[in-house]
């Protein structure tokens, strides 16, 4: 039979067009909005212009909220969002037309910001952030509250949906083709699920993190940056005098006046630092709530600017519970989670503190709470470990290396006192003891646990499933001294650190933690 003869291949099947779940577009009240803000920039160079008599600055003010007004019309005619089953679908722009697509099981994060005047009118933004690294993804300001409601709704649903429809197996014909040309049925509108309260943050609690929030290296800078601020402008000499008038005016007073007087300074300054920390906690976190709804955690909190953010339970990366020395010595701290894309440096807040799921909490009930962020975390007996006691060892080695440098460099100006730095030596031991006595891993079948600190300490979870990466590490001294740290990388969130093992140990821990990762890994696919 000739190949002319055969019959030809049956066309590949069209792909059915994924039902349509919602559509909309912004609300009319965000060109008030922007009509608001145009006024705003455009009111300093207009005042300006006509301050001094100059016609320049008023037209730049004019022509700038002309094309911003501009810009805010044509985005608010042309943005169009659509919500199907399979992706959230975003369409602006006027000259330079713009589709972004987001695939359902790819949303990582679903925020919602209202302000003020936004709630006055009855409007919020909502944020869409995936796994690219990147923030926010997509900004639909703004929405009417109730549209902002359904579509979060809608939205969880049909991502639940599409992920169930990626983890089940494809459903084939009798002769093991796929039926790709049936159209798959609508999903059901979505049902509300029952919402449990995880933990909700007493006035007390944000009190209490205000209070030991205060980190005395931020009024340092500030007012370094004030002092160079009046050095820029000139004012550095007016300063100046009126630190001599008032050196002249201490002289005046017993140095125990002179003593009380600049420990009342003091405390005021350090008075004025714990109130604006308490304020902006309370202000920021004020109404804290965290529930489950589902597999999905909800956190609402904010009094000027009102927050909403949901993160399912199987976008969670790492935990981590941290503690400054303050706060470990009243038994409490911060509970954080961290998602696929939204790496942060520990001990830090990400913008607006959505990193934060627990503003603070006392120990017991931290980990009481754990398993709710964490699923199957209260199954797993953890056995903790320490590092090696060459830790201190090494850090007492560096210790030396470090005074006997600053020494050398002192020796010629200060002759015999520069030996004061050898000071160090004792230190930088004790510095090692306590960084030894922080230090612990444990590694269980579905989750590595880790702490490390000085005075404070940091408790991280990882669950096994989501390690990217393992890697060992030997520096110059390390090598010496037959240690080596071991790094795990998870798609979100900074690296978490396991320094100063045994060689042989970190190998170990890190053949345990690969094949572990590969178990869970495959129990999710």
């Amino acid at each position: 039979m000739d190949a002319s003869d055969a019959p030809p291949a049956p066309a590949a099947p069209p792909i059915a067009a994924a039902p349509v779940l919602m559509r909309g577009h912004l609300h009319p009240g965000i060109l008030l909005l922007r009509l608001l803000d145009a006024l705003r920039q455009a009111a300093v160079p207009v005042a300006a212009g006509l301050l001094l008599q100059s016609w320049w600055f008023v037209g730049f003010g004019i022509v700038a909220f002309v094309l911003r007004l501009g810009y805010a019309l044509a985005r608010y005619i042309t943005l169009e969002f659509t919500l199907t089953s399979d992706e959230l679908r975003v369409r602006e722009g006027l000259l330079e037309r713009q589709e972004r697509r987001i695939p359902l099981d790819r949303i990582q994060d679903l925020g919602f910001e209202s302000s003020l005047l936004r709630r006055a009118l009855g409007l919020s933004v909502v944020l869409v952030e995936t796994a690219s690294g990147q923030g926010v993804e997509a900004r639909l300001d703004a929405l009417a509250r109730r549209d902002a409601e359904h579509l979060r709704e809608t939205l969880l649903a049909a991502r639940a949906a599409a992920c169930g429809r990626a983890a089940a197996p494809t459903a084939a014909a009798a002769d093991g083709t796929v039926d790709a040309a049936m159209p798959a049925s609508p999903p059901a509108p979505p049902t509300p699920q029952p919402e449990w309260l995880v933990h909700r943050s007493t006035a007390g609690e944000l009190t209490l993190r205000g209070l030991s929030d205060l980190r005395l290296s931020a009024i340092v800078v500030t007012g370094y940056a004030a002092l160079q601020f009046a050095d820029t402008f000139g004012l550095a000499v007016r300063v100046a005098g009126v630190a001599r008038d008032a050196q002249e005016w201490l002289r005046r007073f017993p140095p125990h006046v002179v003593a009380m007087i600049l420990v009342g300074v003091l405390f005021i300054v350090m008075a004025f630092g714990v109130g604006t920390a308490v304020l902006g906690n309370l202000v920021t976190f004020h109404g804290f709530a965290l529930t489950l709804r589902g597999d999905v955690l909800q956190r609402r909190y904010g009094l000027l600017t009102t927050r909403q953010k949901t993160l399912p339970r199987a976008r969670v990366q790492r935990v981590t519970y941290e503690q400054t020395w303050l706060r470990r010595l009243l038994g409490c701290g911060v509970v954080k989670a961290d998602s696929a894309g939204g790496s942060r440096t520990e001990g830090e807040d990400t913008v607006g503190g959505w990193d934060v799921v627990v503003p603070l909490a006392r120990d017991a009930a931290a980990h009481a709470l754990l398993p709710a962020l964490l699923a199957g975390l209260e199954h797993e007996p953890f056995t903790w470990q320490r590092g090696s006691q060459r830790l201190v060892l090494r850090m007492t080695a560096q210790g030396a290396i470090l005074a006997a440098a600053a020494s050398a460099s002192l020796w010629p100006a200060n002759g015999a006192a520069a030996l004061g730095a050898l000071a160090l030596l004792p230190l930088w031991a004790l510095l090692g003891a306590l960084v030894w006595r922080n230090l612990g891993f444990a590694l269980g079948a579905d989750f590595l646990a880790l702490r490390h600190g000085v005075l404070g300490r940091t408790t991280a979870w990882l669950p096994l499933g989501k390690v990217q990466a393992v890697i060992v590490r030997q520096g110059p001294v390390e090598q010496a001294l037959g240690l080596a740290s071991l790094t795990v990388f998870v798609a979100g969130g900074s690296p978490t650190r396991i320094p100063d093992l045994l060689l042989a140990d970190a190998r170990a821990l890190a053949r345990g933690i690969v094949e572990r990762a590969g178990v869970a890994a495959a129990a999710t696919w």
